[in-house]
């Protein structure tokens, strides 16, 4: 009989080591806004990590993948007040190729277990590319240099003109 109950008291305590991270995962939450962006867009993310599983000094680190938090997946740290909640703005990185991205938290120095989708969808930021308007970087200065000059050649002929004008009164 005391092995049976030694039995059951090793069990659950398993049991409680088991379900304890999955009730931290049910309380935590993260969120991502707007949840589609181009590259170079900028979203908040906030959430929340419960004080009982991580302390409020902990701060809230952001994670997913490489592409979407360079170099190493991991993303900025936000701060945590004292219920546990937390928010930051985030720069999507131009270079991140268009796609659906987990967006998870770390406390503590471990996963949260939660969760958001951030899709990336293709092509800058900005306005449609309707071929109108500028040049290309670089092509420009040698326009800007001659139109430069051909300014400053009209305001030497117009000096030049206003003396020689004064000379024959």
């Amino acid at each position: 009989m005391r092995r049976l109950l030694g039995f059951a008291l090793l069990g659950g305590a398993v049991a409680l080591a088991l379900i304890g991270p999955a009730t931290a995962a049910q309380n935590a939450s993260i969120s991502v806004s707007p949840s589609t962006v181009p590259p170079g867009g900028v979203v908040h993310i906030s959430g929340s990590i419960p004080v009982q599983d991580c302390p409020a000094s902990d701060a809230a680190t952001v994670t997913g993948n490489a592409a979407l938090f360079p170099p190493d997946g991991f993303g900025p740290n936000a701060p945590r007040n004292s219920q546990g909640d937390f928010a930051v703005d985030y720069t999507v990185p131009v270079t991140t190729p268009a796609g659906s991205y987990d967006v998870g938290a770390r406390c503590g120095g471990g996963n949260v277990g939660v969760a958001a989708t951030l899709r990336v969808t293709a092509g800058p930021l900005g306005g449609p590319a309707t071929g109108a308007g500028g040049t290309p970087p670089g092509h420009g200065l040698p326009w800007q240099a001659a139109g430069a000059t051909l300014l400053g050649l009209a305001g030497i002929g117009l000096l030049v003109r206003g003396r020689l004008a004064r000379r024959s009164r």
